[in-house]
């Protein structure tokens, strides 16, 4: 049996090829799934902003202090991070159980990422 140089190496590229593969399928699904955390606490952060942003319209203000459009500027920037903070730091829980249930639909619809052979 006479193996040539272009078969060996068409075998060998076959080869890492599929494992490779493999490796990939595995790296793909952790980034995909960083990035739907990562829209999840996005989600949160920008749920919360909106819930800040409307406790403040039912606080009546006041010119005790003095008001000018840079304090609402700095106020809403301010409500801005602590959203952000509180969603990186899962303090509602929002985040968690909407990757929760997002998980659950795409396992539903994807039975290889589950693990599951139907």
């Amino acid at each position: 049996m006479r193996i040539d140089h272009y078969s060996l190496q068409s075998r060998l590229q076959t080869q890492t090829a599929k494992s490779k593969t493999g490796l990939d399928a595995a790296d793909v699904k952790e980034r995909e799934d960083k990035k739907l955390k990562e829209a999840c606490k996005d989600f949160e952060a920008l749920f919360l902003s909106s819930l800040m942003k409307a406790m403040r319209k039912t606080v009546h203000k006041t010119n005790l202090f003095g008001s000018d459009s840079g304090e609402q500027t700095f106020q809403e920037m301010m409500d801005v991070e602590i959203s952000n903070a509180a969603a990186r730091n899962s303090s509602m829980g929002i985040a968690d159980m909407l990757y929760k249930q997002l998980i659950r639909e795409i396992a539903q619809k994807t039975p290889e990422i589950s693990g599951d052979k139907q």
